[in-house]
């Protein structure tokens, strides 16, 4: 038998920094909030399509006609919806967090999933003062779903972002890598895919009552 347990505080912490390195957090605001010192990490956008899965979150789509979200949402009055485009990134969140274990940290990586309007401002931004990691950004929210209003001011700085010790960026391809019909079926059917990972696992954040009113397409 392996080493199914430990002992220490050292080592609690060792196993949550572990187990978080399985799934990302995503970048969120609700409406009215505002937050200063965002920094986009990479130089450009990683483009994918992806189903919201009522009580689930985000699953990115296969784009093709074998993919079991698309079939699933095809049925009617189907938890899972249809596939939108979204534009990811990681950005850096500098908003103060409470970690697993307790500790208080001032800013996290995530990962921002934006719809194309939104793509467009922040591309027109970079064309006027530089590449993503230079700029400073400072972005509201109002509304939600279609409703949605994003307002971006920026500011350059003159070296990239460098992350404080300890945090990394995602590998976006496999954080948004397609799960396979085996493991859909065992995280929403409850199957036999004896290596699904848990639900806490899965590779997005639906800690915010909001996530499901976003409409992707128009934000």
């Amino acid at each position: 038998m392996g080493n199914w347990f430990s002992k220490g505080y050292d080592s609690a912490q060792e196993q949550i920094a572990s187990t978080a390195s399985k799934f990302a957090r995503d970048f969120f605001l609700k409406s009215g909030e505002e937050v200063k010192g965002v920094r986009i990490l990479d130089d450009d956008s990683t483009n994918i399509r992806a189903h919201f899965v009522k009580g689930y979150g985000w699953f990115t789509c296969t784009q093709d006609e074998d993919c079991p979200l698309c079939m699933r949402a095809a049925q009617p009055h189907s938890t899972v919806g249809k596939a939108q485009n979204q534009f990811v990134f990681n950005v850096y969140d500098p908003r103060e967090f409470t970690t697993k274990v307790g500790d208080t940290v001032n800013g996290q990586v995530k990962i921002w999933r934006v719809g194309i309007n939104l793509l467009r401002m922040l591309n027109k931004k970079r064309s006027k003062y530089g590449p993503y990691p230079y700029l400073i950004l400072e972005i509201s929210k109002l509304g939600t779903g279609r409703n949605t209003t994003w307002n971006v001011e920026v500011e350059r700085d003159e070296n990239p972002f460098t992350l404080p010790e300890g945090q990394k960026l995602y590998d976006l391809e496999e954080i948004l890598k397609p799960k396979t019909k085996e493991e859909i079926a065992a995280i929403l059917d409850g199957g036999s895919y004896d290596d699904a990972p848990a639900f806490e696992n899965l590779p997005f954040n639906n800690d915010d009552e909001d996530d499901e009113e976003v409409d992707w397409r128009k934000t």
